[in-house]
């Protein structure tokens, strides 16, 4: 764990915990102090706190560190370790979503009905829709209608003359953030081998982690891997501007930890949509506030009110590109009175071509 994640050459400057976002809400709280106690034999009081549950394995200390110090996966080390003491950290939604990946793990997911888009099971291109599904029926009271992005997707590609395949079902990505490797694997298994089945040559993805997960955390798989704003971004499109005010928030796993920065600028800007930056934008953005649906509390809330703070000096309109980054934003909208509205970017685009 030491070895791989290079924590021997931290030195110790504290870069990683000034610009963390959880150490300035949680002051206990600290990267730094993390990986020096490892060193020395990383100890039981690590192992069973729930410390180890509070980074939000968004990157931002990686970014900054001068010694090239892995954090993300020191910390999936950390925690799969945890995990065998027996701890497993405060899930959000009294764990209602790591019961759904075991669900999804054993069996498959009806496929719900779409709107307006037209798919075709048999199609080489795949749209992996990952569990929409299922954040609608937690989060349509905050306003989410994750259905709403998956219709959104097929109808844009629909309209640059794709039918895809369409495919509902967890890709893993909590599963492995959380240290449950054996619940992972069941996962990551069952979608490889769909993906085989398939004969796909192509997959399309609006969840940037499930992008993620597939690109980085999957055997290499013969098939081109695109997220939505990528796939746009190859295609011909215009829109007429408005007078409202519009900016980006980068999601961690599509931005710092994919290096995805000017993919959905260029749709926005190309559909007419000019990008107001945020004080803290591509690499330097900052967290939503929850990973991996765990330790989702007041502190957590207190970051994603600061970014929502950014937003609303910012401009009128909040655009992300990652559906659980919209879960919380409009979760904490939903108890507070803001002028800004939150949209995803591919509603955005289907708003302005289709």
């Amino acid at each position: 764990m030491i070895k791989k994640s290079r924590a021997y050459y931290c030195v110790e400057c504290r870069k990683c915990s000034s610009i963390c976002p959880v150490t300035r809400v949680y002051g206990k709280f600290s990267p730094a102090s993390i990986v020096e106690r490892s060193l020395v034999g990383i100890d039981d009081e690590v192992l069973e706190s729930n410390e180890v549950w509070k980074c939000l394995s968004c990157g931002l200390c990686h970014e900054v560190c001068p010694s090239g110090v892995d954090f993300l996966s020191f910390t999936r080390e950390v925690r799969m370790l945890a995990r065998e003491r027996g701890n497993t950290g405060i899930p959000t939604h009294e764990g209602v979503f790591e019961s759904i990946e075991h669900l999804m793990a054993e069996g498959e997911v009806a496929p719900p009905s779409l709107e307006h888009g037209k798919t075709d099971e048999d199609a080489d291109t795949l749209y992996f829709a990952g569990c929409l599904p299922f954040f609608d029926t937690m989060f349509r009271e905050v306003g989410f209608n994750g259905m709403k992005i998956a219709d959104d997707v097929v109808r844009l590609l629909n309209h640059y003359g794709i039918t895809p395949a369409v495919h509902y079902g967890c890709c893993g990505h909590d599963a492995l953030w959380n240290g449950d490797m054996k619940l992972f694997e069941k996962l990551r298994k069952k979608n490889v081998a769909m993906v085989k089945e398939r004969g796909v040559k192509k997959i399309i993805f609006s969840c940037p982690e499930c992008y993620r997960t597939f690109k980085m955390d999957y055997p290499e798989m013969n098939a081109e891997l695109l997220h939505i704003s990528e796939f746009l971004a190859e295609q011909k499109m215009e829109g007429e501007a408005d007078d409202r005010e519009y900016t980006y928030h980068d999601p961690c796993r599509l931005g710092r930890h994919l290096g995805i920065y000017d993919a959905p600028r260029e749709v926005l800007g190309r559909i007419g949509v000019e990008v107001r930056e945020m004080e803290h934008h591509h690499e330097l953005a900052v967290c939503c506030g929850t990973a991996a649906w765990m330790s989702c509390d007041w502190k957590s809330e207190e970051i994603r009110k600061e970014r929502l703070d950014e937003a609303e000096k910012t401009a009128d309109i909040l655009i992300t590109a990652c559906p659980k980054c919209q879960i919380h934003f409009k979760c904490t909208l939903s108890h507070e009175k803001r002028d800004l509205e939150v949209k995803d970017l591919v509603e955005l685009v289907a708003e302005r071509i289709l």
